[in-house]
């Protein structure tokens, strides 16, 4: 079941990277203050993300969460959601005003998507085992 998930979600990201950069451009872009607040947000959210990468390559998922806690868990959520935006924003929102165009964006964001979900199996499964159980920390 969870290669049909892995599989759908090629197709949701996509789909959900494109209106996300269309709207991106049509609301955000213009106004300035907006664009560097969204913009400054989703760099922490990518600094997070590359931390996160850091520790997993260097030490894996077990021990980074036994070393920062149940923050780890949780900020590893919250750059599973919040990472394909933030990678959306700085592509399109960087000055000069949209180095890419929305529609280069979205094959990069469907690809970071898929990237992430791959990397939430692979976190959750180490923490908490298949399906919940069996892990050291389930």
């Amino acid at each position: 079941m969870e290669v049909f998930a892995i599989m759908l979600s090629v197709p949701a990201a996509f789909i959900a990277s494109l209106v996300y950069c269309f709207i991106l451009t049509k609301l955000v872009m213009d106004t300035e203050s907006l664009r560097r607040a969204v913009l400054g947000v989703s760099m922490g959210v990518l600094l997070v993300w590359a931390v996160e990468i850091v520790l997993l390559v260097t030490i894996g998922a077990v021990r980074s969460r036994a070393i920062i806690g149940p923050a780890f868990y949780a900020a590893h959520s919250a750059v599973f959601v919040l990472g394909t935006p933030a990678l959306a924003n700085v592509l399109v929102l960087w000055p000069p005003k949209g180095v890419l165009r929305w529609f280069w964006a979205v094959p990069m964001c469907t690809v970071f998507g898929v990237a992430l979900v791959l990397l939430q199996y692979g976190v959750s499964e180490a923490l908490y085992g298949v399906e919940g159980r069996g892990g050291p920390f389930s």
